[in-house]
């Protein structure tokens, strides 16, 4: 009896040593995953885009989420943004320039007091800027570009980050969904909104005009 005692307690315990280094390899997998990643800048992206054209220009406003991720005392400068865009056809992608950082302002219609339209404000130059902890940075960027050509389909986009402490950019990919609608409607005087999360097209991820 107290042989099987000893059995059942054999048995228990390797079963136990087997779970914990299980725990253990899991844990050391994610850590290892973690070190992988910038430990102090995490750049998000916005649920909002807006484009515009004026004339021969096409601007895409981008308002991204620049932050450190853990308590640290050093300051992150940033000292570049640049946005790229590869159309569907696979050609040559329109080159985008950071012209400025701008603010957006709701004004209402003297007319009208309760229709309010919504439009930019010139904030400031592009410029490095810094980011610490205390102060997550979310600068309304707008991208221009004389070279884009007009052709409905998925734009696959990449906004770059590029930052004084090291060579290594932070790279965020997304796309752009336009059919022939989106394309004449950008011809108009204003600006469109695309989202990820318009409803029935919000598929993949990309961003839909919001119409």
């Amino acid at each position: 009896m107290a042989e099987l005692g000893k059995q059942h307690f054999r048995t228990g315990h390797t079963w136990i040593a087997s779970i914990a280094s299980l725990v253990a390899l899991v844990f050391s997998g994610y850590n290892f995953a973690q070190a992988q990643e910038d430990p102090r800048t995490v750049v998000t992206m916005p649920l909002t885009l807006r484009l515009n054209r004026d004339g021969e220009k096409v601007s895409v406003f981008v308002q991204p989420t620049i932050a450190t991720r853990y308590d640290t005392g050093d300051v992150e400068m940033v000292t570049g943004m640049e946005l790229r865009l590869r159309p569907p056809n696979a050609g040559p992608g329109p080159e985008f320039f950071w012209e400025d950082s701008v603010r957006w302002v709701a004004t209402r219609d003297p007319k009208d007091y309760d229709t309010i339209g919504v439009w930019w404000q010139f904030e400031s130059d592009p410029a490095p800027f810094m980011v610490t902890q205390e102060e997550p940075k979310q600068p309304v960027m707008r991208f221009s570009t004389h070279g884009w050509k007009d052709a409905p389909g998925r734009y696959d986009a990449t906004l770059t980050v590029r930052r004084a402490s090291t060579r290594e950019p932070i790279e965020r990919a997304f796309c752009l969904v336009m059919d022939s609608a989106d394309i004449t409607s950008l011809k108009k005087p204003g600006y469109d909104e695309y989202r990820r999360d318009v409803p029935r097209r919000h598929g993949g991820g990309c961003y839909h005009r919001y119409a």
